[in-house]
């Protein structure tokens, strides 16, 4: 896990993810809510683009939903062999998550 060195531990979008977003089909209609997976895949990605990948997901946990065109950051912090993650908005944190990562080497 040598890349986590140079790996920057914050990351945001600071847009959101648009209201127009097919993803957000029948999720759910009437009040649209940003799906977990999404936000995940988003967090992903910019991991990608340091050289690492999520191994394992020990565990999700979200405190209340993200709507749609929300900015939101995300804080990563090692904890032993994963990573604390807090997904933040300008509420505070509405998701924690404990991740193991690995090179994509």
């Amino acid at each position: 896990m040598t890349a986590l060195n140079t790996l920057s531990h914050r990351f945001t979008e600071d847009r959101g993810f648009p209201a127009s977003s097919r993803f957000l089909d029948g999720h759910f209609p009437g009040n649209p809510i940003v799906p977990g997976a999404v936000i995940l895949g988003y967090l992903a990605a910019r991991l990608a683009e340091s050289g690492l990948s999520i191994l394992r997901v020990n565990r999700m946990k979200f405190l209340r939903p993200l709507l749609p065109d929300t900015p939101m950051e995300v804080l990563l912090h090692q904890r032993g062999d994963a990573m604390r993650v807090d997904f933040r908005d300008a509420d505070g944190v509405f998701a924690t998550a404990r991740l193991v990562l690995g090179s994509r080497e």
